[in-house]
């Protein structure tokens, strides 16, 4: 679902386009462009059929946002006016520009499951048997993840399917990654083992 105050992929921008007649002459056909909105709608139609001196019309669009807009946390785009003078002689053309930006939210979650496993098969832990864990780690975020490594103290080689670090982790995806810690006597004399994992990216605190 959507969550207030950030930008998600499929949410929009809404443009205004303010095209004013800022010559002496009427102009005709006024088409309004911009590379990343379509269509552009304005009152009289698009191109605009007439324009005169100091005369101003509002056009509007709307773009619906992509995950690199989100990555780059703005979204900058340039919209041009172009219309024919008197006799269609000339062209006038003016281009303006605007950024708008993007509110991030970069989140990673990290889930550990471990498992005693009892390689003897006697129904006690001995030094030497082991602990299967697995490291769940997920993009909870809205931006693209880069970089993100699972650490744990005990476990000094913990695999995941990419890699580890994951090069990259996407909006709303996860990756299981795996690892191993062998027990010795003080554990079996505590009887529990109690660890931390820490999940960490480029773009977010551990």
């Amino acid at each position: 679902g959507s969550v207030p105050g950030v930008a998600e992929v499929g949410e929009t921008i809404d443009y205004t386009f303010d095209v004013t007649n800022t010559g002496t002459v009427t102009l005709g056909s006024i088409s309004v462009t911009d590379p990343i909105v379509s269509p552009i709608t304005c009152p009289s139609g698009n191109p605009i059929p007439s324009l005169a001196p100091g005369a101003s019309e509002q056009c509007t669009g709307t773009y619906t946002l992509v995950q690199a807009d989100v990555d780059a946390a703005q979204r900058v785009n340039t919209a041009t006016a172009t219309g024919s003078s008197p006799g269609g002689s000339d062209d006038v053309t003016d281009t303006d520009s605007d950024t708008v930006s993007l509110p991030q939210s970069a989140e990673l979650a990290i889930i550990k499951t471990g498992a005693f496993n009892d390689e003897s098969q006697d129904g006690l832990a001995q030094p030497g048997e082991t602990i299967g864990y697995t490291f769940e780690v997920s993009n909870t975020g809205n931006v693209t993840l880069s970089n993100v490594s699972v650490t744990d103290p005990l476990v000094p080689a913990i695999t995941c399917p990419s890699g580890n670090p994951i090069p990259s982790l996407a909006v709303g995806a996860s990756e299981t990654c795996t690892g191993s810690y062998t027990i010795d006597q003080a554990d079996i004399d505590t009887g529990t083992v109690d660890n931390t994992a820490t999940g960490d990216s480029d773009e977010t605190t551990p």
